[in-house]
């Protein structure tokens, strides 16, 4: 029997996109919460695979480490391309997605990174407030972008084509500016997140506290 993968994730963070990836492709998995603002064994354990101490990280049946989800992303479509995380390299649609998976990971995540908890990155006696302030229309400009750039009739944002975009989509539309600012501003990425929330396989994973209810292989 192949040994699972083991997934290092934090409740609410990015590495319910790669968790929710894991689901679809039907590979044997693990789950570790390991909250990197908490001292724990658990935290402890992450730090020891990834200095960064960043969810998601992976450990590979190998023992290999792998982070950043984007990699993970394409590694796991390697590994399951069944379940259709990435459209085949022949389609017209790889080197569409492939742009939109980066803006994602580029130019969308960094501004939580460093936007959400400004007084981390910043020198003391500055104004981390000023930090945020500017990038929260910033953000939205950015989700406003993505958001145009699915102009393709289906039910998801590439169309008739389901794919990992939609689960970074899914994910990250529960994160500032809020699901409420979505859905009068960006209808079609909050249509294409409660379709994914509606997927059996991952109705239990994407619940409050899926740690606790997910339905592993």
């Amino acid at each position: 029997m192949n040994q699972p993968y083991t997934l290092f994730g934090c409740q609410n963070c990015g590495s319910t996109i790669v968790a929710a990836a894991l689901q679809l492709t039907g590979l044997a998995w693990n789950y570790e919460e390991a909250d990197y603002d908490v001292d724990s064994p658990a935290r402890d354990r992450l730090f020891a695979l990834n200095p960064l101490g960043q969810v998601p990280t992976l450990v590979l049946p190998n023992n290999e480490i792998m982070t950043e989800s984007a990699a993970i992303i394409l590694w796991l479509h390697e590994q399951a391309p069944q379940a259709k995380l990435v459209p085949s390299r022949g389609s017209s649609l790889y080197p569409y997605f492939l742009r939109w998976l980066m803006f994602i990971n580029t130019a969308i995540y960094p501004t939580f990174t460093y936007g959400d908890f400004p007084a981390k990155w910043l020198p003391q006696n500055t104004h981390p407030e000023q930090l945020e302030e500017g990038i929260s229309p910033h953000r939205q400009k950015l989700w406003l972008q993505l958001a145009s750039a699915s102009s393709h009739s289906g039910p998801w944002f590439l169309g008739e084509n389901f794919s990992a975009l939609d689960l970074y989509i899914t994910v990250m539309c529960n994160w500032k500016p809020g699901r409420s600012w979505f859905k009068q501003h960006c209808p079609k990425l909050i249509e294409v997140a409660e379709r994914v929330e509606n997927m059996s396989e991952l109705n239990a994973l994407l619940c409050t506290d899926f740690s606790q209810n997910i339905s592993k292989p």
